[in-house]
């Protein structure tokens, strides 16, 4: 009988053995996380604007949508602020105009501003500090 017990002690030692090491080599965050940039989007056309950040070689991201009138704060992920200059531009509603930006740079943890004129054709970019 006590040789049934020991197997028993034996087998949940094993568990909790295998549930600490499981805990001990999950993968952990190292330091704290990189601040992203952010975009003070103003939007003073009469038209739903789509933003987007366009990088070399074609890649892109939808970041946010501001309604006409309204300022909204817009968040750059951060394999976007690491890739040199990119392009912000603005899909209007209803509207084949694409303003954009021109080529820009963003830095991690600064903050910009962005402002789409009310003709929604020209979107003006001045660095916002951090």
């Amino acid at each position: 009988m006590s040789s049934i017990l020991i197997c028993r002690h034996l087998r949940r030692l094993t568990l909790v053995l295998v549930a600490f090491t499981a805990v001990a080599c999950a993968p952990r965050r190292r330091g704290p996380a990189e601040p992203l940039a952010t975009l003070v989007f103003s939007n003073e056309s009469l038209d739903q604007a789509t933003v987007y950040v366009v990088a070399p070689g074609a890649d892109f991201r939808r970041i946010g949508t501001v309604i006409p009138g309204r300022t909204e704060t817009l968040t750059v992920p951060a394999e976007f602020t690491n890739r040199g200059t990119l392009n912000i531009v603005a899909r209007l509603l209803a509207r084949s105009d694409v303003p954009q930006t021109g080529p820009v740079t963003l830095r991690p943890g600064e903050r910009y501003e962005i402002r789409l004129q009310g003709d929604g054709r020209v979107l003006s970019f001045l660095p916002g500090g951090s």
